[in-house]
């Protein structure tokens, strides 16, 4: 799989992590950067741990790979950290590559880990995840960090044609610059829920302002009160092909859920 919630295991699973919905407004009186710093709040302060499936299948459902993954999260303390081990087919031991993933001083580091042990560092987060359209920045929620964020406003959306409204759910819709340049992206779009602060979707812009790549939460499930994501699906523009990222199990000290019922 090429390297659209693994590390977009981080994003998806992080951003549309367990929490519950609220009716009101929870974005009300936010400036943008506040925006973006409650989705990222919503990300489990505990460690987690995530298995479950990275599939690229056809346009009309015929599957080309399916990969089982192993996702650690743990956002506890001053550096957020992640490991992701992704493995040929259900029941290896061993696992066909490994990434780590660290956060210091505001700044992601992302090391990949071959079968052999080989160990390569400083990956670029906007690189693809094995076969598949997801990215390394997707798993990372890299952009949730960012600071250049603006709020789009309901006259720009309308011109644009840009939707408001995610799973049927009210969201404001933002837009975040990197802070460094990253090749063939010069934006992010994002949808945070009003309900919830929850990241429901993003999407990746070019230089243009076109859209290039997107990435949202197919499925939900609801489980002990909460909703958790059973699906993510990314899509790359121009292409017939779309990946998806199936969520097997959530476990932390505090929760546990396996494969419940939709939302």
């Amino acid at each position: 799989m090429r390297r659209r919630s693994f590390i977009l295991l981080l994003v998806a699973l992080a951003a549309a992590a367990p929490g519950a919905l609220r009716a009101e407004d929870a974005t009300e009186g936010l400036s943008p950067a506040q925006l973006l710093a409650q989705a990222r709040a919503m990300f489990p302060r505990e460690r987690i741990e995530v298995t479950g499936a990275l599939v690229t299948a056809k346009a009309r459902g015929l599957t080309e790979t399916e990969r089982p993954y192993a996702l650690t999260l743990d956002w506890a303390g001053g550096e957020p950290k992640a490991s992701c081990a992704l493995f040929r087919a259900e029941g290896d031991a061993e696992p066909l590559l490994r990434a780590e993933l660290t956060r210091a001083a505001g700044a992601p580091r992302l090391t990949l880990i071959e079968a052999d042990g080989t160990r390569t560092e400083g990956v670029r987060l906007n690189s693809p995840v094995g076969e598949s359209d997801l990215t390394w920045m997707d798993l990372a929620f890299d952009y949730l960090w960012w600071t250049d964020v603006r709020r789009l406003d309901e006259a720009e959306l309308e011109a644009k044609g840009i939707p408001s409204r995610q799973n049927s759910r009210a969201c404001v819709v933002l837009e975040a610059k990197p802070p460094a340049p990253v090749q063939g992206l010069a934006a992010v779009r994002l949808w945070v829920d009003k309900g919830s602060g929850n990241l429901l979707q993003t999407e990746q812009l070019d230089a243009q302002g076109r859209t290039t790549r997107q990435m949202y939460v197919q499925r939900l499930g609801r489980e002990e009160g909460r909703w958790v994501p059973r699906e993510f699906r990314v899509r790359r523009l121009g292409t017939e092909r779309v990946t998806k990222l199936t969520v097997r199990s959530i476990r932390s000290a505090s929760f546990s859920t396996g494969e419940g019922a939709d939302a």
